[in-house]
């Protein structure tokens, strides 16, 4: 009878002892949930913003992500990369958690993929916002000497009036976008007006919070520690999501600035490699140039601010030292 009833409590032991040891290995086996971080630096132009929305895309359709940092160092860029990559993120956000952390700098286009995380830190010292669009002055309308085309507008693709509606089109719904979303911070709403959202300033982090703009100071972190949170994980791994995912870099080059020059530079050659109807969501303090010379029509304006508007009133001395320019004489009836 005593033998027995060891003998039971031995299988017992034994079998809690697998049970434990199962229960072991399979938690040791079975992989962690992970929280992606990604990193985006530089200027937002179409092969950076694909391989960014590419990299996005992959992280929600792989069950081991839990949820997602992207890391903003950028002045903006594109307007339509700076769109898509919204609206890339915007959909990962609805099955999976998505944090910001700006690194310093997020402007205009960068502080619209910002605007479509669930929440978003930021250093006191950094600069934030810039809301609005940019373009380049429309041209004169002109005939191509050597074309024709069926419809007015075929060569231009419409009046320089189009082009400036275009803009603000662009710009309204930047300014949209940004009250749609951060009023629905469930942290730190908008304390912002539509028209002083339009009215394009940069913040610096700690005013970014009193304002809405972002959710919290904080560091990188803080963004990784609340995107867990978020998903609801407390064991997880942290990781590179690039390389964890192995989405190849695009054309085998690093998604930084490339051209190893400051942002001022990447806008300068993005602006000169741009089609000439692009309409840029850059930090406005960065110049947009000017496609080409034109040192005629610059002669011209200057002639015409020396232009005698009233020639009764001068002295001879004076009206003999100005010239009207060719445009005018032009304009003018002979015998005047």
């Amino acid at each position: 009878m005593r033998s027995n009833f060891l003998r039971y409590v031995v299988a017992v032991l034994f079998l809690v002892g697998c049970l434990v040891l199962g229960v072991w290995l399979g938690q040791r086996n079975v992989p962690k949930p992970v929280i992606g971080v990604l990193r985006f630096e530089g200027i937002i132009e179409f092969a950076s913003a694909q391989y960014l929305i590419e990299v996005l895309d992959t992280a929600r359709q792989d069950d081991r992500v839990a949820g997602v940092v992207l890391e903003i160092l950028s002045p903006g860029g594109f307007a339509t990369s700076s769109e898509s990559v919204y609206y890339s993120m915007l959909q990962l956000r609805q099955e999976k958690p998505l944090n910001v952390y700006i690194d310093g700098y997020a402007a205009s286009g960068g502080y619209y993929m910002a605007v479509a995380s669930n929440q978003i830190f930021a250093p006191a010292s950094a600069n934030i916002g810039n809301v609005g669009a940019r373009g380049m002055q429309p041209p004169d309308p002109s005939i191509a000497p050597l074309e024709l085309s069926t419809g007015p507008y075929k060569l231009f693709g419409g009046s320089r009036f189009d082009r400036i509606h275009q803009l603000e089109l662009v710009g309204e719904a930047f300014v949209t976008s940004v009250v749609n979303q951060r009023q629905r911070s469930a942290v730190n709403p908008l304390k912002l007006s539509q028209d002083e959202l339009a009215e394009a300033r940069l913040y610096v982090g700690s005013e970014a919070v009193a304002l809405g703009l972002i959710d919290f100071e904080g560091a990188h972190t803080d963004a990784i520690l609340s995107a867990a949170e978020l998903a609801g994980v407390r064991e997880y791994e942290v990781v590179n999501l690039p390389e964890f995912l192995n989405v190849p870099l695009p054309y085998g080059q690093p998604m930084v600035r490339s051209r190893g020059g400051s942002f001022e530079k990447e806008a300068q050659h993005l602006v000169a490699t741009a089609p000439p109807d692009a309409i840029f969501l850059l930090d406005s303090r960065i110049p947009l140039g000017h496609y080409s010379d034109s040192p005629d029509v610059e002669t011209h304006l200057l002639a015409l601010r020396n232009v005698d508007r009233n020639p009764s009133y001068s002295s001879p001395q004076q009206s003999s030292n100005v010239s009207a320019p060719r445009f005018l004489n032009a304009l003018s009836p002979q015998g005047e």
